[in-house]
């Protein structure tokens, strides 16, 4: 997500990592295979809201556990860069680092 100090926050997209070797991921996939549009949608309009009720202005990561019914809970937000943005960057065409 980006944020920035007029209060606007934009969603970049979903990265699954659920394959992980020794809590090390391993491989990552954007899109999430395991998402349909429905639950993609809500857990951005969730992930916005949250960013702006904290008037968050910086790049960042929101982390999400998702259950086999596709429930999700929140887990953290890592509040800068994380090293898997350049994911990030080559879905979205935009460079998170000259941000």
């Amino acid at each position: 997500m980006l944020g920035d100090k007029h209060g606007n926050v934009i969603y970049l997209g979903e990265r699954e990592c659920s394959i992980q070797r020794r809590n090390q991921k391993v491989i990552e996939e954007a899109p999430s295979p395991l998402l349909d549009e429905t639950p993609a949608a809500r857990w951005a309009n969730r992930l916005v809201a949250l960013a702006k009720a904290v008037n968050y202005d910086s790049a960042g990561t929101v982390e999400f556990v998702a259950g086999q019914d596709k429930s999700f809970y929140f887990l953290e937000m890592n509040t800068r860069l994380q090293v898997e943005h350049p994911v990030t960057e080559l879905i979205t065409g935009i460079d998170l680092v000259d941000r």
